[in-house]
């Protein structure tokens, strides 16, 4: 990213805060952004056209695990807010308001692009969406239900404020969390250490943790 910044004339300040960079800096003149690809995506009963591009996790459809959390999550009961943590390009927000499970969602992303790419798609689609750039499931309000696909490129101290965040959660509302099958018992730990119920919901190769008190 910051090559590229570069290459069409950024001049461009770096801060290392271990695992993140930081880019701060301005454009020599004003840039057209690029038209991001997209892709069209079939959210419960309604068909969604979605940027996803500028190296997003799944760019060329929906993947496995948040499929599996959305079809789950869409037979939760009606509320006025989800909470989406780790939201990407939107798929699960966007997908659980159209299909009003919930009348508008808020999320937490640490992918400013992708957090944009979010913006933009629940603005194509009339979904009211708010978002905040921090890896804290805290950063926003609680609701009662939260989804999350849980990331697992993190190391153990991001993982470990994941999931204390996901278990508070749980502790108000409803949390699906969406992990690969071969690992889901070690996140499903989390919440029953904390006395929640875990109920499973399977999938081909994912696992949803249904956590509620």
């Amino acid at each position: 990213m910051k090559r590229l910044l570069e290459g069409i004339g950024w001049n461009l300040e770096t801060e290392r805060q271990g695992r993140l960079m930081r880019l701060r800096g301005t454009p020599p003149h004003a840039q057209s952004l690029p038209e991001p690809a997209s892709f069209t995506a079939q959210l419960g009963a309604h068909e969604a056209r979605l940027r996803a591009d500028y190296g997003v996790f799944s760019p060329h459809q929906v993947d496995e695990g948040t499929a599996l959390l959305l079809e789950v999550a869409l037979n939760y009961r009606a509320v006025d807010v989800v909470a989406d943590i780790g939201t990407g390009y939107g798929p699960l927000a966007i997908g659980l308001v159209l299909n009003s499970v919930a009348k508008s969602a808020v999320g937490t992303e640490v992918d400013c692009l992708a957090m944009w790419l979010a913006r933009q798609n629940a603005a194509d689609l009339n979904v009211p969406l708010e978002l905040v750039c921090d890896p804290d499931p805290l950063r926003v309000p609680m609701t009662p239900l939260t989804v999350c696909n849980v990331p697992t490129h993190v190391n153990a101290s991001e993982s470990a404020q994941l999931m204390a965040g996901l278990v508070k959660r749980a502790e108000f509302g409803k949390v699906f969390a969406v992990i690969h099958a071969s690992i889901a018992r070690r996140y499903a730990r989390h919440f029953e250490s904390a006395g929640l119920g875990v109920i499973d919901h399977l999938g081909k190769n994912h696992v949803v943790l249904e956590a509620c008190t």
